[in-house]
């Protein structure tokens, strides 16, 4: 298995539906955070640092997918491993899984890019291959 992180999260009240479970967007705001958490992890300086350098300003989502297997509950402790499952050459596949203890309760996967701000349209960002660099940290 590729080299991978752990991201704990204590569930709050406030994370969950009137049902008392888990609401199902918080699992990708989890899996956003746990990506970000795996680069810090691998060595990369956050992204603010290297926007200021003029490089990357982060690793936007293009896609996101997630499939939901057991429920959980404020109270609870849950980790989320992930780890890049395919280096493209300008994205790359994020896999995550969210785990209370050994129960599996989601699995996510999503694609992100590299990104700069793209100097030909000063509001908008552009897609820029994977920085050696940054892949060699991670890998």
């Amino acid at each position: 298995m590729p080299r991978s992180n752990i991201y704990q999260h204590r569930i709050a009240f406030s994370d969950c539906d009137p049902a008392q479970i888990v609401f199902f967007a918080n699992y990708f705001r989890w899996f956003d955070t746990s990506s970000f958490e795996f680069f810090v992890a691998c060595g990369v300086p956050p992204w603010r640092e290297t926007a200021e350098k003029g490089g990357i300003i982060g690793t936007p989502l293009v896609n996101a997918t997630a499939t939901f297997m057991n429920s959980a509950t404020y109270g609870e402790d849950v980790k989320i491993e992930s780890w890049v499952d395919e280096w493209r050459t300008k994205s790359f596949v994020m896999r995550h899984v969210a785990r209370r203890g050994e129960t599996v309760l989601a699995e996510g996967q999503d694609i992100r890019v590299f990104a700069i701000k793209d100097p030909e349209h000063p509001t908008r960002i552009k897609a820029v291959p994977i920085p050696p660099e940054i892949r060699a940290l991670c890998e």
